[in-house]
């Protein structure tokens, strides 16, 4: 009766604590997981910045490193003789201070000869550059195929004017070797690198990470590209002359990329570095969010364990004092609680009867036996009443020798007699002692404990006054 009634209670608390422990978990991991998410994106833009950076720092590295060279070749070409190949100039002795191992300085004439400062010559008259300067321009040139000593090189160049006509060319050549260790002195440099290329792909000034490539074109249609990015988008950016990122993969390392064109023919210049670093302090702090996970679920779960241990000890001790210790049916109070709730219930889930049980001459078991003896003839009497009655009926020790019985769930003035008759014969096949029973029907909208309760101890009193040793139904 009471796991049916009373139980559901505990049941209802325990789904409460478990989801609210659950939703507690389940908000943890969600919040991980978004914070993972963020941190995952604030670390690729902030990829995306340094790349930006870099690039921008590389790129106004190589503009000012020309535009000095341009201003010195301008002041020059603004004073200097023009070179007749008699090696009597005045400018010569300046020249050959410029004459380095990766850049050297040179005059060219009108005719396309053009003067080193260790004297050596070279004819550029079909050089794009020297046209370009004796057209007034200053340039820069392509980048020259083994022009300087075997190495690849550029030139700068600027006309040199005299009365109004271009009369030659001043001209800076820097090795690519340079203009490389230039692009690699770069805070990147140790999880990538700069370099430049063409508008077709061809790369003019490589990087360590790209040695031996032509194209970087051709090297990236072998290359994995990044969710809903595509080498033609990438080439359109380049015709259309704008900056942009890709992402790629190269040996199961993500790479990321920007470009943006410099200003200076149809070059442009490219960041690119291995997002290793930025990745792995992102699974740094994974797996320390990770831990936490753990270590707050382990806790919570231990906490949710000791709360379900604590109510399963309360629960033990809430039953053990619903119970009367000596006989194992429930203790007036509890019983109250749970037949006051059973009387307010509609229809046949409601109590139909209570019956008032006294143990015949009790007080001389006491007197006679002991008390000892007394206790053990109220087991054996609660034993009875257990085995003569349903699960679904409540019974009461209500003082002393009396116990109550609340028969629940049926009708009829027949139904409690039967109970009531094989009760007292089950005492007489005992042996030892012999009860008498009152009994009183309850009607369907009775609600008053206290009057039901009356009446069975009258009928109770009806029945001791016929001689002991049988039942009597109150009228």
């Amino acid at each position: 009766m009471i796991k049916r009634r009373n139980g559901g209670n505990y049941p209802t608390n325990l789904l409460i604590l478990v989801s609210l422990v659950m939703t507690v978990i389940i908000g943890i991991c969600v919040l991980n997981f978004y914070y993972f998410h963020e941190v995952e994106r604030s670390l690729f833009l902030q990829t995306h910045r340094d790349l930006k950076q870099e690039n921008d720092k590389a790129l106004n590295y190589i503009e000012t490193m020309m535009q000095t060279k341009f201003e010195w070749l301008e002041l020059f070409a603004s004073y200097c003789e023009l070179p007749d190949g008699t090696g009597r100039e005045q400018w010569w002795e300046q020249v050959q201070e410029y004459e380095k191992e990766d850049s050297r300085f040179g005059v060219a004439d009108a005719s396309g000869t053009l003067y080193f400062g260790n004297y050596e010559t070279q004819d550029i008259s079909s050089r794009d550059y020297l046209k370009k300067a004796l057209d007034g321009e200053k340039n820069v040139s392509g980048l020259l195929k083994g022009s300087f000593n075997g190495r690849d090189s550029i030139v700068l160049s600027v006309p040199i004017i005299r009365d109004g006509a271009v009369k030659g060319a001043a001209c800076l050549e820097v090795s690519a070797d340079k203009l490389k260790k230039y692009l690699s002195d770069t805070q990147l440099s140790r999880y990538g690198a700069n370099m430049i290329f063409q508008k077709d792909g061809e790369i003019l000034i490589t990087c360590d990470a790209c040695e031996n490539q032509i194209s970087l074109f051709e090297m990236l249609e072998t290359r994995e590209f990044g969710p809903g990015q595509t080498l033609e988008e990438m080439k359109n950016g380049i015709n259309s002359h704008q900056s942009g990122y890709i992402t790629y993969y190269e040996n199961d390392y993500r790479r990321l990329l920007y470009y943006q064109p410099m200003g200076i023919n149809d070059w442009f210049m490219a960041t690119f570095v291995e997002t290793e670093g930025y990745e792995n302090t992102f699974h740094q702090i994974k797996e320390l969010s990770a831990k936490f996970i753990v270590g707050s679920t382990f806790l919570l779960v231990c906490g949710l364990l000791l709360v379900l241990g604590i109510l399963h000890i309360r629960k033990k001790e809430e039953k053990r004092l619903q119970k009367d210790y000596l006989t194992g049916v429930y203790t007036r109070e509890t019983a109250k609680k749970l037949v006051e709730h059973g009387l307010k219930a509609g229809g046949k889930n409601r109590f139909y009867a209570c019956m008032f049980l006294d143990i015949d001459d009790f007080k001389k078991i006491n007197d006679t036996f002991g008390h000892h003896k007394g206790d053990l003839v109220l087991v054996q009497a609660g034993q009875i009443l257990n085995s003569c009655t349903r699960q679904e009926d409540v019974i009461v020790r209500f003082g002393g020798d009396e116990f109550c019985i609340w028969l629940y769930g049926m009708r009829g003035r027949k139904q409690p007699e039967a109970i009531a008759q094989r009760i007292i014969n089950a005492f007489r096949l005992s042996g030892k002692v012999h009860a008498s029973i009152g009994i009183t029907l309850i009607e369907e909208d009775e609600s008053d404990y206290d009057a039901i309760l009356k009446r069975a101890d009258q009928a109770l009193y009806q029945a001791k006054g016929k001689g002991k040793n049988q039942f009597a139904v109150y009228n």
